[in-house]
């Protein structure tokens, strides 16, 4: 009874940490699994980009957020494509390449601002079947301690960092601009978005069987 008792506990503890550690959130429209027959080709999209920083430090308070998103947003794109390519032969669909969709967008005059046109309209331009649209969030702080400098009475400045990354990818019918696949999932650490947080996403998309 005792053993029981314990093991029961236990399963439970491992239940309710599991729950709060998961941050992960997947919806799959109904008619995905009916619309993917269709799909032959799909593209990745830049993925769109928010940062918000704010600093203790002085010096480090100086940043060029407008360029910085938007290469942010292309290294989040590539990113992305190159953790699908060696998925590629386990998947039903072509990836377009990244640097034909971006061409495309730039010829277009989409990638000035993207936000102006439906996806539809994009995946038109873009001659795909669907589209992969990312959203990538960044709450970063930055603090200056003063730390003890080992077998001296000294101290020396050292910066930390703590920094929310939010990523949500949605997929997109190219017909009729629905969402079919939404992954929502975020991380705190000490650096800006991780590989773990790109790769756990792609590990989840619909068409890699």
């Amino acid at each position: 009874m005792k053993k029981s008792l314990l093991l029961f506990i236990s399963m439970s503890i491992g239940m309710i940490a599991q729950a709060q550690f998961t941050t992960k959130q997947v919806y799959t429209n109904p008619d995905l699994k009916k619309a993917m027959k269709d799909y032959k080709v799909i593209a990745i999209l830049p993925v769109g980009t928010q940062l918000s920083f704010k600093s203790q430090v002085p010096y480090l308070n100086e940043r060029n957020q407008a360029s910085e998103r938007i290469n942010t947003g292309l290294a989040n794109q590539s990113r992305i494509y190159s953790y699908l390519l060696p998925r590629s032969n386990r998947m039903k669909v072509e990836i377009q390449d990244i640097e034909k969709t971006n061409l495309l967008l730039l010829k277009s005059e989409m990638s000035a601002r993207p936000d102006q046109y439906t996806k539809e309209e994009i995946a038109k331009i873009l001659g795909v079947d669907a589209v992969l649209s990312g959203f990538y969030e960044s709450d970063a702080f930055l603090t200056e301690e003063q730390v003890a400098r080992d077998s001296t009475s000294r101290r020396i400045p050292r910066i930390f960092t703590s920094v929310k990354n939010v990523l949500t990818l949605t997929l997109y019918d190219g017909q009729t601009g629905k969402q079919m696949w939404r992954y929502y999932d975020y991380q705190t650490q000490s650096s800006y978005i991780s590989d773990d947080l790109i790769e756990g996403a792609v590990r989840n998309l619909p068409f890699i069987q």
